[in-house]
């Protein structure tokens, strides 16, 4: 159970570092609400349909899931960038709609993968996602308090600088820094 938290924690660290970023731009209390339902949801589903797929897709699918959300999270950040350059000032109304789904479908690609892992030792999919989708809107929902907080010291400037981290995160999930892929397998091995 304990490696099962392991692995819940590790996958929230895309969503908690894009909360943080999210945070700093300034969110409402609802929009705070939905964008930690939307990542958690996210990491439900992705891993579930990995679990459901199979086994043999794991080892190819890892790398691009992980490129295509990077890609995706990038454009999305551009796109906010190029909005709070702009200056419109509509920070906890960017966060709805098809950018949320997008950014939470993003950051939760490379989840796919790890279902798929989890799927070839027939770990209890139940069990697995319900504390997936837990821990991720849990880690959201800190990451955008923080993020907050951060805000107010990057002042009208936040949508800016979360354009800027949201960028940086992207290459980082690129990179596989966060948590390597193969590091994730090996502790979903340990899950059973």
């Amino acid at each position: 159970m304990v490696a099962l938290l392991v692995v819940a924690l590790a996958l929230g660290l895309n969503n908690f570092g894009a909360a943080i970023a999210i945070g700093v731009g300034g969110v409402d209390r609802r929009t705070e609400l939905k964008v930690a339902t939307v990542f958690g949801l996210c990491d439900v589903v992705m891993p579930a349909a990995g679990m459901l797929i199979g086994t043999g897709l794991a080892g190819p699918l890892g790398s691009a899931a992980r490129w295509a959300g990077a890609g995706i999270l990038f454009v999305t950040a551009v796109w906010g960038l190029v909005e709070a350059l702009h200056g419109d000032d509509d920070a906890p109304r960017i966060w709805h709609g098809w950018r949320l789904l997008v950014s939470g479908a993003a950051l939760s690609l490379d989840d796919l993968a790890v279902g798929l892992a989890l799927g070839t030792v027939r770990f209890p999919i139940l069990l697995a996602v319900t504390a997936f989708g837990v821990m991720s809107f849990v880690m959201s929902i800190i990451g955008l308090q923080l993020g907050a907080k951060l805000g107010t010291v990057t002042g009208e400037r936040g949508e800016v600088v979360a354009g800027i981290m949201l960028i940086c995160l992207s290459g980082v999930m690129a990179a596989g820094w966060l948590l390597p892929r193969a590091q994730l397998v090996q502790w979903c091995a340990v899950v059973t």
